[in-house]
């Protein structure tokens, strides 16, 4: 068994930071105060498996709100087909695209995704609107896992304008309607979800098919009412994260170590909640 699985990875190679990345990064860099290289994909594998982890590896595709040219959906299937015990592989569709984003969620289930991830920030979409519902309506009949990035986002940061990025489209609140509406999909909202976090807490108590997701911060600036959450009432349905390469994996994990979290409660959240999400276990 892996000592965790890393539930969000953007593959740090140089088809994704300087293509649908590329405008973003000096922004990123200036947030996080250090520049990122581009990786390999072994030099991405060599760290989690010396970390004894696995990542989720997340395409990418915002063509239409950003005129920027997608890391699909294929190029997350090459790179887990070359390293298959280290990495799992999340699609992208174009949420604007219509009937070629409902067929492009057949497309990840074929190429052996588990999931799909949704940035209705960057992507420009309302989740909530019913000209989407044939997406996840797809999705559930694929049994892919939709993650959906909630909150505040460094994409635009600091920026006049925030490159037309809109934090409106992702308040977790909005995928309350999409889980009532598709109780058979597993819905996973992404990051901490300031300035929305008590938001996401009540759509994850009352709605089993919702989960939260703690990449993007670390755990020294989780709010309270998270920390709470994911020591009791969802600590079956907390699923860690880093958003690799932003935040890495040692200074999750180190700093996940000051908040006294119970090692069985620690356990289900690096690993077995993603197991059993994904249908990963024994």
């Amino acid at each position: 068994m892996a000592r965790f699985i890393d539930f969000h990875v953007h593959p740090p190679v140089e088809d994704y930071l300087r293509g649908p990345f590329g405008p973003y990064m000096e922004g990123l860099e200036a947030m996080f105060g250090r520049t990122f290289e581009p990786m390999t994909i072994d030099e991405i594998a060599d760290r989690y498996v010396s970390l004894d982890g696995r990542a989720v590896l997340l395409a990418w595709d915002a063509s239409t709100a950003t005129g920027q040219a997608p890391y699909g959906t294929e190029r997350i299937a090459g790179l887990v087909r070359a390293h298959p015990d280290v990495f799992i592989g999340f699609g992208s569709v174009d949420p604007h695209d219509g009937a070629a984003a409902v067929s492009g969620v057949f497309e990840a289930g074929r190429l052996g995704m588990r999931g799909l991830k949704f940035h209705p920030s960057a992507q420009g979409f309302d989740p909530r609107d019913r000209r989407y519902f044939p997406i996840y309506e797809a999705a559930e009949a694929e049994g892919l896992v939709c993650l959906f990035h909630t909150g505040y986002t460094g994409l635009g940061g600091g920026v006049r304008g925030g490159h037309g990025i809109r934090h409106e489209f992702a308040n977790p609140m909005h995928l309350d309607r999409v889980a009532a509406a598709f109780p058979g999909l597993d819905i996973v909202m992404a990051h901490p979800s300031w300035p929305w976090q008590d938001e996401a807490i009540a759509v994850a108590q009352h709605k089993t098919n919702v989960w939260l997701e703690l990449s993007g911060w670390s755990p020294k600036r989780f709010a309270p009412s998270l920390v709470a959450a994911v020591r009791g009432p969802l600590a079956d349905r907390t699923l860690f994260g880093t958003d690799f390469p932003f935040l890495t994996p040692e200074k999750w994990l180190r700093d996940w170590e000051t908040l006294l979290i119970p090692d069985a409660v620690t356990e289900q959240i690096l690993v077995r909640n993603a197991e059993r999400l994904l249908g990963l276990g024994a």
